[in-house]
């Protein structure tokens, strides 16, 4: 069983560390992972939360610096420059945190699982990392965590789109009985079913996935895989052989992403801290404290389980599912 230590006062931020031998991280130069949040998204981790790891990592010491990719989608974050200009307003500076912000747009593939991701070029290179979560909603995946930290923000832009677009549902006319619950749950109103007819809006679909698993018919497929798996393929390639250090805030839930401009409400209350060496458990950890509050909340604002990324990860042996919460 792996280890996931959880507390609620920062002030243990440095023994919980210490359980996970962060003296290791001595003299290396260290990509601190992080999403720094979307114009106009109120829920991002917060600059003065980011400062406290910075300084666990300068005591060991170790060079930390803030870290993150550019999107697929249009937006500031879309541009390296961009993203560091948002990053700046959001008070990632290194005044405010204490050490710099280096954003990338270049990756190096790694294969996983028979598939290839272009992950960043400064995750391939560097042998010790630290991932801070931000634990909140998402519409794809039910739930953003450590998985999807690295999943969707540690690889390339080109990748992104590709793992989007190969979850996209392939329609089976023969096989559709036109019930339109596929319609019914798809959170960007792609699909309409009306009269004997399916018709798909290719531009609005975000590929997802919560259509096909609706679909008791089978009238729907995968074009390539489930989002969910290839995203935790992609994680398994960015951190695979590296020495992690992973560390989830369960605070200020929100409904939606980091990358969501309106992403509240706010749907569960702030529980704390957790801290581990394995994203899938440490992703189940916070998952478990948040359904001990609120059962089932993801599942039932995004209409789509976020168990199902955890589960893959463990198949994948990205990490196990099974941990002992060690609380201080």
């Amino acid at each position: 069983m792996k280890k996931v230590v959880f507390f609620t006062d920062l002030k243990k931020l440095h023994e919980a560390l210490v359980s996970f031998n962060i003296q290791s991280f001595a003299d290396k130069k260290v990509p601190v992972k992080l999403h720094m949040g979307e114009d106009k998204n109120k829920y991002f981790p917060r600059p003065d939360f980011v400062k406290h790891v910075v300084d666990e990592l300068k005591k060991v010491p170790a060079d930390p610096y803030l870290f993150d990719t550019t999107v697929a989608y249009t937006g500031l974050r879309h541009s390296k420059t961009g993203y560091l200009k948002l990053a700046k307003i959001h008070g990632f500076t290194k005044k405010k945190v204490g050490c710099t912000v280096v954003i990338d747009d270049s990756g190096i593939p790694i294969t996983v699982e028979e598939r290839e991701y272009d992950v960043a070029k400064h995750l391939v290179e560097s042998t010790h990392i630290f991932a801070l979560s931000h634990i909140k909603g998402h519409v794809a995946t039910g739930m953003g965590g450590a998985i999807k930290n690295f999943g969707m923000g540690g690889v390339t832009k080109e990748t992104k789109r590709k793992m989007h677009h190969g979850s996209r549902p392939f329609y089976q006319k023969d096989a559709c009985t036109y019930c339109g619950v596929c319609a019914e749950v798809c959170p960007f109103n792609a699909i309409e079913v009306k009269e004997g007819k399916w018709k798909q809006n290719m531009g609005s679909c975000f590929g997802c996935g919560v259509c096909v698993d609706a679909c008791k018919s089978n009238a729907l497929k995968y074009k390539d895989a489930d989002f969910q798996y290839v995203l935790a393929c992609a994680a398994k390639a960015c951190v695979h052989n590296k020495n992690v250090i992973y560390l989830n805030e369960v605070k200020r839930i929100a409904r939606s992403c980091d990358c969501d401009p309106f992403a509240g409400p706010i749907i569960c209350p702030d529980i704390g801290y957790l801290v581990s060496d394995d994203p899938v458990a440490i992703d189940k950890a916070s998952l478990d404290l948040i359904n001990d509050v609120k059962k089932d909340v993801f599942e039932k604002e995004n209409k789509i389980s976020p168990l199902k990324q955890i589960k893959y990860g463990e198949k994948i042996k990205l990490g196990s599912s099974s941990y002992k919460l060690i609380e201080i």
